[in-house]
C-alpha cells in the first residue's frame, strides 16, 4: 500500500496539460487492482466540448496501445507511461487492450463529467432529503426564468397597492434620470443577483426585509439627503463670504478654480470628480495667480487655512451626500428582489423545474456536514482518484461541495487528488470562478487540511519560438506595469515559458491613427482584411481555415464579419451564423405572431414583403396597399392564389413544431437543406418538451433568445473563424489576428459592490451599490473594497489579454490603437498603451512608425486534417403531419378477457420490478417507489414482494443477486453488425465469466432458448465466457430451468 497523493499542476497556455491529464489518468487505471477501474475514477472539468476532448482522447490513446504496431514504433504517450510506471511495453500493451475492452463494455461508468454534471447526479441523489421533486427537469436558461418572474410581478401592479406605489415610484426616478422609464429591464438585472452564488450570503439577510423595512429606509435616506445638501451648501455660503468680506475678488484665484468649485456647491452642482491637481494638493499649492498683487496674495495666505478646512468639509459632506444617493438609488430594485424571487419559486414549482444556477448552492446545504462514505453509498460510486482540470474557474461552492469527497480520499491509502489550473487563464470571474483558490492551494497557503506538491509545466508545445519568446518578454513587463495586488503580480513575474518548437515564428504589432469621427470599428475590419489577404498571398497552401480572428465584442465579430463577407472570403462565427438573421425564420417567426394575432400589423407587413421578395406579384407598392388593409381570411385567400396552400386555421389547430413544418411545406422554404431553418426546427422541438408550451410563449422565448442562437458548424471547414476571446480559451489555432486591442482595463458596464453600512440603517447591515471611484470615499471598508475591486480587474483583463495572444501557433498579430497625449505619452490602463509602453521599453517604438515585427514570416505548420471528412445534408430532413402514413395499434392486452389481460399486465410489471432489483436488499425500495408513484397498490405491493423474494432466494439464482457480483439489467448492448440486444439481466464475475437470465410468462418456448443462445454467442464475442443460460418462468408458480 501507499500514501495518497496530492498534486497540484500550474498549466500554462500551451503547455500539455491535457497530455498530462490522460497520462496520469491512464497510469492509474492501468495499474488499478479493481475490476472496473476506471468506475473508481472522477474527472471534471468546465464544458462538454473538453469532456468530450479528453474522453476521446483517452479511448484513441488505448486504442494506440492495444494495437500490436505500438511495439514497433515510438509514441511519445506510450513511452512516457511505460518509463514512469517502470513497466515493459509489452505488459502495458496487453493490460491495454483488456482495459479499453471493460471501458466499452462499460461507457457509462466512464465518469470524465462537467462539474455541474455531477452536482447534478449528487442533487438527484439527495433529492429525498432537499424536498425536491424526483423527476425535476434542470433550467439551462436562467434568464428566461427570471423574465418571466419579473413579468408576472408586474402582472400584479395597480392589485397590490404597497408593490404598485414602490414600481411608479421607481419609473418616476427612472425619467428624472433621463432614463427610459420602463423599469423592466432594471428589474430583471437586479434578478440576476439571484443566480450569483457570489451574492447568496447577502441576499439571505436581504430576504428577512419587507417591502416596508426598505420603504423605512428610503425616508430615512431622503430626509438626511435633503440635510446633507442643505449643510453642504451653508457651509460653501460661508466660504465665498469669506472671501467676499475680505475683498478678495475670484478672479484673483488661480482659474478662479476655488471660487467655482464653491459657487457650483451653492447650486446645487453637487456632481464633484475630485480629481483636478488644485484639489489634490490643496494644502500646498497656490491658490493664487502670479499677477495677483503682494497685498491680494498676502490676504489670501492669511485665509488658506479656513479655505482649505471649508474645501475638505464640503469634500465630505459631498461624498456623504453620494453615499446615500447611492444606497437610495438601490433601494427599488432590492425591494422587490424578495417578490421576484417569490415570483421565481412558484415558476419553478409549477413547471417542476430547477436552475442549473442553483445547483451549487443547493448541494451545498446538504453534504457540508456529511460524511464521506454516507455520500458514497447514496451515488452508488466509491471514487478514489480524483482530476479536476481548469481549476482556476471553480467557484468556492463548487470547491466546499467537493473538499468531503477529497479529504476522505487522501486520508485513505493509494487516493490520489490532481488539480490542474493556470491562474493566468481565469476570465471567468464574472460566472464565479475564483483564481485566488488556485493560488492559495499551489502555495498551500489555505486552510485545506492536506499540503499540496506544487509542479509546474514549463515548456511551451503549442506556439513556435518567437510567439513564446515575446509573450515571455511581454506579460514580464505588464507583471512591472499593471499590478497593484503583489500576489496578482507574481503569476507574470515568475518562470518564462520554455521554447520547444523548432519553427522561429512570426508577431505583428500594428496600430491604427483616427481621425475625428471616423468609424474605428470599419478601419478595424479593413486591418483585419488586409491581414489576411497578405497571408492568403504569402504561400499557395495558405486557407482560410488557418485564420482565427479574435474580439472582445459581440459587435466587433459582427463589424469583421460584414466587411469579410462582402469581399466573398468564407466565415464562421456564431454572430455571422445567428439563426434570427435568417429570411426564412424570420418570415416563419412573422406568420406565427400575424396567424396567433390578426391586429398585429409589423407581423403581417414582415409576411407581405417576404412574399413579395419571393414571388412575381406584379407592382410590390400596389400588392402591399391591398393586402396590408385586408382581414385575415382575406388575406390568406389571395397568399392561396399565389400557389401557397396555407390555412391559418389549421395552423392554429397543430402543435407549435407540425404548425412551423406545416408553414416550411406550405411556402416551399427549404427546397434543399437549410441549416438555419433545421436548427430552428431543433430549437422549437426543445421548447416544445416544456410544459404550457403555446405560441405566444415561444415567440417571446425566441425573442430572448434569437441574439445567442446560432448554427452549429462541423470541424475542418475551409473558412475564416472569428469567436470571442472566452470562447477561444483551450484552443489553438495557426494564425490569429486580434484587432481592436484598446480596452480599457478598468472599464466596467454597470459594476456593483455590497458595502457595510452603518448602524443607524438597521436592521440593513449591508447594502448594494453602483460601484465607481468614490468608494475610496466611503470609508475604510469601502476603501479597502476600491482596492481589491482594482487589482482584480487589473489581473481579469490582463488574464483575457494573456488567452488571446497565446492562441496562435505560428502567427499573432495585434492591431491597435496609436493615440498618444500632446505630450507623446501613452495611456497605460489601456491595451494599446501597454503595447506602446512595451515597445518604448524595448528601445523598438519611433512616433512615425506604425507597425513591428518580431521573428520571421514564413511557412506555417499544416493544420490537421479530420480523421472523418464532413458530410453536407442535400436534401432537407423534414416530413409535415399530413404526408404522414400513421396508424395506431391499440393495447392487444385490453381487447382479451380479464384474466388473460390480468396475467400479462402481471408479467410484465415484474419484470419491470426485476429491472430495478439487484440485489435483496433492492426488492422493498422498489416497492415502495413503484407504491409511492401510484402504479401499484398497497395490497400488490405485499403479493408482489413474496414473488420477488422468492426469484432472488430461489437455490439455483441466490448467489447471481449478491452485492459482490457486478450485474447490468436491462442493459443495450449493440451487435458486431449494428443491432441491439437487451438481456433481462447480466451477471459479471471478475473471471470474466458470465450469467445470462431472463425472465418469461406462460408456457416455455424453443424460442426462448434459442433467444438466449443467441445472447450468450454476442456476449463471448466481447470476450466473456458464458457459463451458464438461465430462463426463469414466472406464473403461479416459479420455474428455473438452465439451458
Amino acid at each position: 500500500m501507499s500514501a495518497s497523493t496530492f498534486n497540484i499542476y500550474n498549466a500554462s497556455a500551451g503547455s500539455g496539460k491535457t497530455f498530462t491529464l490522460v497520462k496520469d489518468y491512464l497510469k492509474i487505471v492501468l495499474t488499478s487492482k479493481e475490476f472496473l477501474p476506471h468506475r473508481h475514477v472522477l474527472a471534471i472539468t468546465f464544458t462538454n466540448k473538453a469532456v468530450d476532448e479528453m474522453k476521446t482522447r483517452i479511448v484513441e490513446a488505448l486504442m494506440a496501445f492495444a494495437s500490436p504496431s505500438i511495439l514497433n514504433v515510438s509514441d511519445p504517450l506510450f513511452d512516457q507511461v511505460v518509463l514512469e510506471l517502470d513497466s515493459s511495453p509489452e505488459d502495458i500493451h496487453l493490460k491495454s487492450k483488456k482495459l479499453l475492452r471493460k471501458i466499452l463494455h462499460n461507457y457509462a461508468a466512464f465518469d470524465i463529467s462537467t462539474i455541474d454534471k455531477f452536482t447534478q447526479k449528487l442533487i438527484r441523489t439527495f433529492a429525498f432529503d432537499l424536498k425536491l421533486p424526483m423527476n425535476f427537469e434542470v433550467e439551462l436558461d436562467s434568464d428566461l426564468l427570471l423574465q418571466k418572474a419579473v413579468n408576472r410581478l408586474l402582472s400584479k401592479a395597480g392589485k397590490n397597492t404597497a408593490l404598485t406605489r414602490v414600481l411608479v415610484e421607481f419609473a418616476i426616478e427612472k425619467a428624472d434620470d433621463d432614463k427610459s422609464w420602463n423599469i423592466a429591464l432594471d428589474l430583471v438585472k437586479t434578478a440576476k443577483l439571484l443566480t450569483r452564488e457570489t451574492d447568496a450570503s447577502f441576499l439571505q439577510e436581504l430576504s428577512q426585509r419587507s417591502l416596508k423595512d426598505f420603504g423605512v429606509l428610503k425616508t430615512a435616506l431622503t430626509k438626511e439627503i435633503k440635510e446633507t445638501e442643505i449643510q453642504i451648501i451653508e457651509l460653501a455660503s460661508q466660504v465665498l463670504e469669506l472671501i467676499t468680506a475680505n475683498g478678495i475678488e475670484f478672479s484673483d484665484f488661480t482659474r478662479g478654480s476655488l471660487p467655482k468649485y464653491f459657487k457650483g456647491l451653492v447650486s446645487k452642482n453637487f456632481d464633484v470628480k475630485y480629481t483636478s491637481q488644485w484639489q489634490l494638493s490643496i494644502e500646498t499649492t497656490s491658490l493664487y495667480t502670479k499677477k495677483a498683487a503682494p497685498h491680494v496674495a498676502d490676504a489670501i495666505d492669511a485665509l488658506r487655512p479656513q479655505l482649505v478646512a471649508g474645501f475638505h468639509n464640503t469634500k465630505k459632506g459631498v461624498y456623504r451626500l453620494k453615499y446615500l444617493k447611492n444606497i437610495r438609488k438601490n433601494t427599488t430594485p432590492l425591494s422587490v428582489l424578495n417578490l421576484i424571487n417569490q415570483e421565481l419559486k412558484t415558476i419553478k414549482e409549477e413547471e417542476n423545474l430547477l436552475m442549473i444556477s442553483e445547483f451549487n448552492t443547493i448541494i451545498s446545504q446538504q453534504i457540508k456536514d456529511q460524511p464521506a462514505p454516507f455520500i458514497y453509498e447514496r451515488i452508488g460510486e466509491k471514487f478514489n482518484h480524483f482530476f479536476i482540470d481548469e481549476f482556476q474557474d471553480t467557484s468556492v461552492l463548487q470547491w466546499e461541495n467537493l473538499v468531503p469527497l477529497l479529504t476522505n480520499t487522501l486520508a485513505e491509502e493509494d487516493g490520489s487528488v490532481m488539480l490542474v489550473g493556470d491562474a493566468k487563464q481565469a476570465i471567468y470571474r464574472w460566472r464565479g470562478g475564483k483564481a485566488e483558490q488556485f493560488i492559495n492551494l499551489h502555495t498551500n497557503a489555505t486552510e485545506f487540511p492536506f499540503d499540496a506538491t506544487p509542479l509546474n509545466l514549463p515548456t511551451n508545445y503549442r506556439s513556435c519560438r518567437q510567439v513564446v519568446a515575446f509573450n515571455n518578454s511581454f506579460f514580464k513587463h505588464l507583471s512591472t506595469v499593471v499590478f497593484s495586488n503583489e500576489t496578482y503580480k507574481s503569476l507574470y513575474e515568475s518562470t518564462p515559458q520554455l521554447e520547444f518548437n523548432d519553427k522561429t515564428g512570426y508577431v505583428n504589432i500594428s496600430f491604427l491613427e483616427f481621425e475625428k469621427g471616423a468609424d474605428k470599428s470599419l478601419l478595424y475590419a479593413e486591418k483585419v482584411l488586409e491581414i489576411i489577404s497578405t497571408y492568403l498571398a504569402s504561400d499557395v497552401d495558405a486557407a482560410w481555415k488557418d485564420i482565427c480572428v479574435l474580439v472582445r465584442k459581440r459587435k466587433e465579430g459582427v463589424a469583421v464579419a460584414n466587411l469579410l463577407s462582402q469581399h466573398k472570403i468564407d466565415i464562421v462565427s456564431s454572430e455571422t451564423l445567428l439563426v434570427a438573421q435568417s429570411a426564412e425564420v424570420k418570415y416563419i417567426i412573422s406568420l406565427l405572431e400575424y396567424t396567433h394575432e390578426p391586429s398585429d400589423i409589423e407581423a403581417k407587413l414582415e409576411v407581405i414583403n417576404y412574399i413579395v421578395a419571393k414571388t412575381n406579384v406584379g407592382d410590390p407598392h400596389l400588392f402591399r396597399l391591398k393586402c396590408i388593409s385586408l382581414e385575415r381570411s382575406d388575406f390568406f385567400k389571395t397568399v392561396q392564389s399565389l400557389g401557397f396552400n396555407f390555412s391559418p386555421t389549421t395552423a392554429l389547430q397543430l402543435s407549435i413544431y407540425e404548425s412551423v413544418e406545416y408553414i416550411i411545406s406550405s411556402f416551399q422554404l427549404a427546397k434543399t437543406s437549410n441549416a438555419y431553418i433545421q436548427f430552428f426546427l431543433d430549437f422549437v422541438f426543445e421548447f416544445t418538451q416544456k410544459p404550457t408550451a403555446s405560441i405566444r410563449q415561444f415567440i417571446d422565448y425566441f425573442n430572448l433568445k434569437k441574439d445567442s442562437l446560432s448554427v452549429v458548424t462541423p470541424k475542418g471547414i475551409n473558412a475564416v473563424q472569428i469567436m470571442t476571446v472566452h470562447k477561444s480559451k483551450g484552443l489553438e489555432f495557426p494564425v490569429v489576428i486580434f484587432p481592436y486591442a484598446e480596452l480599457d482595463i478598468y472599464k466596467e458596464l454597470e459594476p456593483k459592490e455590497w458595502l457595510p453600512i452603518e448602524a443607524s440603517f438597521a436592521p440593513f447591515t449591508q447594502f448594494l451599490l453602483n460601484y465607481n471611484k468614490d468608494f475610496e470615499a466611503f470609508g475604510v471598508e469601502g476603501a479597502s473594497i476600491f482596492k481589491a475591486h482594482q487589482s482584480k480587474l487589473e489581473l481579469d483583463n490582463i488574464n483575457l489579454l494573456y488567452v488571446a495572444l497565446t492562441r496562435a501557433v505560428d502567427q499573432l498579430y495585434i492591431v491597435g490603437n496609436a493615440s498618444v497625449s500632446s505630450k507623446g505619452e501613452e495611456n497605460i490602463k489601456t491595451y494599446s498603451g501597454l503595447l506602446i509602453n512595451y515597445l518604448k521599453t524595448t528601445g523598438k517604438w519611433a512616433d512615425s512608425i506604425l507597425e513591428y515585427e518580431f521573428g520571421t514570416f514564413e511557412k506555417i505548420t499544416p493544420t490537421k486534417t479530420t480523421k472523418h471528412p464532413t458530410v453536407y445534408q442535400q436534401e432537407f430532413i423534414s416530413t409535415p403531419k399530413e404526408h404522414l402514413n400513421v396508424t395506431m395499434a391499440t393495447n392487444a392486452g385490453y381487447l382479451w378477457d380479464t384474466t388473460q389481460k390480468e396475467a400479462l399486465e402481471k408479467g410484465n410489471l415484474i419484470h419491470l420490478l426485476m429491472s430495478k432489483v439487484y440485489t435483496k436488499a433492492d426488492i422493498e425500495v422498489t416497492l415502495n417507489d413503484f407504491f409511492n408513484a401510484g402504479v401499484i397498490s398497497s395490497a400488490q405491493s405485499q403479493e408482489l414482494s413474496g414473488t420477488l423474494e422468492a426469484i432472488v432466494c430461489h437455490p439455483l439464482l441466490l448467489s447471481y443477486y449478491g452485492s459482490d457480483v457486478e450485474v447490468y439489467n436491462e442493459r443495450e448492448i449493440m451487435t458486431s453488425s449494428g443491432k441491439t440486444i437487451i438481456p433481462d439481466r447480466l451477471v459479471i464475475f471478475k473471471d470474466l465469466t458470465a450469467v445470462v437470465i431472463d425472465y418469461k410468462t406462460g408456457e416455455p418456448y424453443d424460442k426462448y432458448e434459442k433467444q438466449l443462445a443467441k445472447y450468450s454467442e454476442i456476449i463471448e464475442e466481447m470476450g466473456y465466457r458464458v457459463v451458464k443460460k438461465i430462463l426463469v418462468y414466472i406464473n403461479t408458480s416459479l420455474q428455473v430451468k438452465e439451458c
